[in-house]
């Protein structure tokens, strides 16, 4: 098949692009309860490592992967791998759609919420718990607002990588951190919000003993940064061909990073501020992702002066983490489309269709995206460690002396090695833990299927999707008509 390559515009834009693939919603809602948890400043450290020791090695295999092969999911790991492994690439792909049925909903939530911040929906007195009940139990609403954020994804989508997605992030990555630093700003100009302060950035050393809290934070990073999704692979297949691979890289994970960190200056000031004690506002984060952000935040919005305007900042950044996220996980499916032969634009209605349609059983149900949340972000693990398998295969060294070092600023030593060697261990570690306390909830039930957080959901759901795609390999193998090999598509 032969088609003009879509390329990004410049490296600026491929960088913002990249930071809004990996500041989402987990950077302001799940990092500052993480954070406020596992006593703030020891829970920065451990974050800082797990990103060094995960998310670092796994964004720079990606991009290499994703610059050499110029294809998506299943081509890259057919060509790069060998044919037999096409299905690892296909799992990769369904992962990452799995996760954007559902996303579509969050992000619907946040637009919603940012419409009834603008009309002033937002006044004393405001029942929260309320608001929020009506939000997730209208199904009629729940799948219009749906509707409405996969049309919004799916226009920016139809008009391209130059068009669409490079053209939005250079609007919405600047307006998202501009939002939540006058969000914190505000925040802590609250009495009591120095509080927060003091307890996100001064670490209890004796906490970096708690194993919970390494385990919170290699998992807050193998979610935040995206890192193992598939998404920078693909949108690296629109890079030059001397693109700068470990600079990039250490780019998007720092600027992750600092998207977590500004989250949390948003956030924690504001609950500590607002919390008669340090206990109580500890309590509060304890809340879970949604229970923050649309109940105890929106009430905090309703009962202070300029909390309308305030609220309506948050959310359009809330929106906008959502949305720029949301982008390229579709853009993963649809870059497996094109290398099938489809156009761009009809490989986007198709796909667009197919996020509303699966999206419906979550608009309706959050015990449904709760479930589904549960299993493909711990299948997020299982892809991160195809990855590694990838470079394994190739050769670790080889990757790194090849495919990493000859374009960039930046030399990656023989810690990468190191790291991606590792891989194995950490997943167990990690995979492990997410068992062992979903054993833990559910003692006498645990194999039930039909738990919302059950090990044996995970078994089902990921045995029938692996199998599926297993015995669909050879056909997978042709169903993609590119052929790739370093770097010039054939």
């Amino acid at each position: 098949m032969n088609e003009e390559r879509e390329q990004w515009g410049s490296r600026l834009g491929f960088i913002l692009a990249s930071l809004g693939m990996a500041v989402g919603t987990g950077n302001i809602w799940r990092f500052p309860r993480m954070a406020g948890l596992h006593d703030g400043g020891s829970f920065l450290i451990a974050y800082l490592v797990a990103n060094l020791m995960w998310a670092l090695p796994l964004m720079m295999t990606e991009i290499a992967i994703g610059k050499r092969m110029r294809m998506g999911t299943v081509g890259s790991f057919r060509d790069f791998v060998g044919k037999k492994f096409a299905w690892f690439g296909a799992w990769a792909a369904f992962v990452c759609a799995a996760i954007t049925f559902y996303y579509a909903v969050v992000f619907s939530w946040a637009l919603k919420y940012f419409f009834m911040a603008v009309i002033g929906t937002f006044k004393p007195g405001l029942d929260s718990q309320a608001l929020w009940d009506s939000t997730i139990n209208n199904p009629v609403q729940g799948i219009l607002w749906d509707f409405i954020a996969v049309v919004i994804a799916g226009i920016i989508i139809y008009k391209g990588v130059q068009g669409g997605l490079e053209k939005t992030n250079k609007i919405m990555i600047p307006t998202l951190f501009i939002s939540l630093i006058i969000t914190g700003i505000w925040a802590l100009s609250k009495p009591g919000a120095v509080l927060g302060l003091k307890y996100l950035f001064v670490p209890k050393w004796a906490s970096l003993a708690t194993p919970a809290l390494w385990l919170n934070a290699f998992a807050q990073a193998s979610w935040s940064t995206g890192a193992g999704w598939g998404e920078m692979l693909t949108y690296a297949v629109y890079t030059k061909e001397n693109e700068d691979v470990a600079a990039n890289s250490h780019m998007v994970i720092f600027g992750d990073m600092l998207g977590a960190m500004t989250g949390a200056l948003a956030v924690l000031p504001l609950v500590f501020a607002f919390s008669p004690s340090e206990a109580a506002a500890v309590e509060t984060l304890k809340s879970g992702n949604y229970g923050l952000t649309f109940i105890y935040l929106t009430k905090f919005f309703s009962n202070t002066t300029g909390g309308a305007l305030i609220a309506s900042l948050f959310f359009l950044a809330l929106s906008f983490a959502a949305l720029s996220s949301l982008l390229p996980q579709t853009e993963v499916i649809v870059r497996n489309y094109i290398d099938a032969g489809y156009d761009r634009k009809k490989a986007t209605i198709l796909v667009s269709i197919a996020v509303f349609i699966f999206g419906v059983p979550s608009a309706v149900s959050i015990k449904f995206l709760n479930n589904q949340d549960w299993v493909w972000g711990v299948a997020l693990l299982v892809s991160g460690v195809m990855f590694a398998f990838a470079v394994y295969k190739f050769g670790v060294d080889r990757v790194r002396t090849e495919l990493i070092n000859p374009d960039s600023d930046i030399v990656v030593g023989k810690s990468y090695n190191i790291r991606i060697t590792l891989f194995p261990v950490l997943f167990a570690v990690l995979f492990g833990w997410w068992i062992w306390q979903s054993i833990t909830w559910h003692p006498s039930d645990w194999w039930n299927p039909f738990l919302e957080d059950s090990v044996g959901t995970i078994v089902v759901q990921f045995a029938i999707a692996g199998l599926a795609f297993y015995l669909m390999n050879d056909k997978l193998a042709k169903w993609i008509k590119l052929k790739s090999y370093n770097g010039e598509m054939k």
